[in-house]
């Protein structure tokens, strides 16, 4: 840990000359995409939120969570204020898009707090120290490990993503663990919408993982048909903060008002730079008896087509000739 810390207080030095080369974020386009190095761990762990029925065993204060392939351990849970929640997963996408975009070359990446707040269009400095506080914390406290499902994945065993955190004259200040830093480094760049930080959490709580979510896909299959295709049922599972259907049935069974009407506000939150529209397979509308008798069965089924207002365009890499 000294070593990274040694390297916090290196860095600290010369933040200005680093904050020099930082984008302008006042006055871009409100479709402004960013850049991002991405993981299928860390998109896994952006759809994961810590809950206040968890409580740590045998008196260990350690507290896990799984989803799938991945499994999370949580330090110091107690002392956690926050937890894992949504800005969390903001600030560590900030702090990996100014990994990335400064060459994904230092260990330690530093974060101007001022930045930071314009990407969030905050203003109250003094809750957003508070929380940004909160949030690292519980990053320094996370540990990792996550199967890969595929070669061009990275496995993680049991790896810390950080080893020292700070704020300091106004700059956070995020120092990445050797194995977290080799993993990112050779992640591939994923474009980033700023409207993610841009998204109001308490109002749509589910906006930020739907667009998150929506990114990816657009990412992984940009070359194919299904590029702008999802399911339904894809972005129910994205998102920690709708109940399941279950718990809704078994309790006051108001499933339209708790899972459909916010599955719809949150999606239309997307307004500025997408939008949507419920199909079948091949795009297909629904029908008029769909439209006339729509439950939540009917819903569950259905796929979501995405219309960007503007999406960068990629360029297909070209194969290496096998001629010699």
């Amino acid at each position: 840990m000294n070593e990274y810390k040694e390297g916090i207080d290196g860095v600290s030095a010369s933040v200005g000359k680093i904050l020099e080369t930082s984008l302008q974020v006042s006055s871009v386009s409100r479709n402004t995409f960013r850049i991002i190095r991405q993981s299928s761990a860390m998109n896994k762990i952006s759809t994961l939120k810590t809950s206040k029925e968890l409580h740590p065993d045998d008196g260990t204060d350690i507290v896990c969570i799984e989803k799938e392939n991945l499994h999370v351990t949580f330090e110091n849970f107690s002392c956690l204020s926050g937890g894992l929640r949504t800005t969390t997963h903001r600030l560590m996408d900030a702090l990996i898009i100014k990994f990335t975009e400064t060459g994904a070359k230092e260990h330690v990446i530093a974060l101007s707090l001022d930045e930071y707040m314009k990407l969030c269009e905050l203003r109250n400095t003094t809750e957003m120290r508070r929380q940004v506080n909160a949030d690292l914390k519980t990053l320094l406290n996370m540990r990792v490990s996550f199967r890969k499902s595929s070669n061009r994945e990275m496995s993680m065993q049991d790896i810390k993503l950080c080893t020292d955190v700070k704020i300091k004259n106004n700059i956070i200040y995020f120092a990445l663990s050797q194995d977290f830093f080799f993993v990112m480094k050779t992640m591939p760049v994923m474009h980033y919408p700023e409207k993610l930080f841009r998204i109001n959490l308490k109002k749509n709580p589910n906006s930020y993982y739907f667009l998150k979510k929506i990114t990816e896909h657009k990412k992984m299959n940009y070359f194919k048909k299904n590029a702008d295709i999802l399911s339904v049922r894809t972005l129910l599972g994205c998102t920690p903060e709708l109940p399941s259907y279950e718990s809704v049935v078994n309790t006051d069974r108001a499933v339209s008002r708790r899972i459909i009407e916010p599955f719809e506000r949150d999606m239309n939150e997307l307004s500025d730079v997408l939008r949507w529209e419920y199909c079948h397979t091949n795009g297909s509308p629904m029908t008029d008896e769909e439209l006339e008798h729509f439950s939540y069965h009917i819903f569950y089924t259905l796929l979501v087509r995405i219309q960007w207002l503007y999406y960068p365009e990629l360029q297909r890499k070209k194969k290496k000739s096998s001629r010699k």
